[in-house]
């Protein structure tokens, strides 16, 4: 059986049914739930330990929009490791890490 990309389900996050970035509308999709489930799954999270916030948050990092190929984290990854200032504290750091550490 030959599995098509288009047929696949894949998690994304929403345009339409969205509140603030379509994380609980993308994810009720995927799961075949309603998205307020999700939203409220999310809100008794924030209301007993602040949880939910940081799940929501995660979740836009990670989760790709519709139509993207990448997530903003990807993106975000990417355009660091292009910078001259990141790709100097990496070599740095390596330098640093690499070095004979006998005299302490």
């Amino acid at each position: 059986m030959d599995m098509d990309k288009t047929t696949s389900k894949q998690l994304r996050r929403t345009h339409d049914g969205r509140m603030v970035a379509g994380v609980c509308s993308g994810a009720g999709r995927f799961l075949g739930v309603d998205p307020n489930v999700i939203r409220l799954g999310l809100a008794v999270f924030t209301l007993f330990g602040g949880a939910g916030i940081g799940i929501y948050a995660i979740a836009w990092l990670l989760v790709p929009e519709e139509g993207a190929s990448k997530s903003v984290a990807e993106d975000l990854f990417k355009k660091a490791s292009d910078s001259p200032t990141v790709q100097d504290a990496v070599r740095k750091t390596k330098n640093t890490v690499g070095k004979d550490r006998t005299h302490a």
